[in-house]
């Protein structure tokens, strides 16, 4: 019996046989990165070392910021009642502590518990808000957004949960943008006072702890369940 391979599969198999022998660095096609490896991050020393710069609103610190994609570590508790939208995707990884991000979807608002060690993605153009409880840790990956695409920081009136103020903006810096933007709206009546049921959207608490049931309730600092 004849065991050798057909003779159609043998330049393919003798292409395999040269991409072994020739790895991709010397291709003619390779280029040369000019870019320094970092080193390995321990992120669990890291956010030990960071934990007093997670601050409200917000508490995000940047871990890493490339070319193509930036990444921020965020801890709890955040005091936010935006909701952020983007036209790029964004994951999540939960490190420490269990979290709801809330989404609005088909124009309702849809509670996503996001427990310690699962992921969550987020589509484009989803409105989120995460709402973390003190001691929680999470990882969130996004995007560098190309100058001139813009995002969205919306915020929902509480009452009659019509979209009372939509901020477009081009964001630089999401991690000093964000809490700015979040000021500047809650400082103004005129952006903060709904104009379908005349509801002033105030700055809210920190958020103390989530109860799970049949649904999230999200609890902040003074509210009774």
């Amino acid at each position: 019996m004849d065991r050798s391979a057909p003779p159609s599969l043998l330049p393919a198999a003798m292409d395999r046989d040269r991409m072994a022998c020739n790895p991709i660095g010397g291709s003619e096609m390779a280029t040369q990165s000019t870019t320094t490896v970092q080193k390995p991050i321990n992120i669990r020393k890291w956010v030990e070392d960071h934990r007093d710069d997670f601050r409200p609103p917000v508490g995000n610190k940047y871990l890493y910021r490339g070319e193509d994609f930036f990444v921020m570590v965020i801890g709890g508790p955040n005091a936010r009642n935006d909701f952020h939208k983007t036209g790029s995707e964004e994951y999540f990884f939960q490190l420490e502590g269990d979290i709801c991000v809330q989404t609005i979807e088909d124009g309702r608002i849809v509670n996503h518990l996001v427990r310690e060690g699962e992921t969550f993605f987020i589509p484009p153009n989803v409105p989120h808000a995460p709402h973390r409880p003190p001691g929680t840790v999470g990882v969130v990956v996004e995007r560098n957004r190309p100058a001139g695409e813009t995002e969205h920081q919306q915020f929902y009136c509480p009452n009659c949960h019509e979209m009372a103020w939509d901020e477009e903006f081009d964001c630089a810096d999401i991690v000093e943008h964000f809490r700015d933007s979040m000021e500047a709206f809650w400082a103004d009546p005129a952006r903060s006072t709904c104009t379908h049921c005349g509801t002033r959207i105030g700055k809210p608490g920190p958020v103390e702890r989530i109860e799970v049931g049949e649904d999230v309730t999200i609890l902040r600092c003074g509210e009774e369940s």
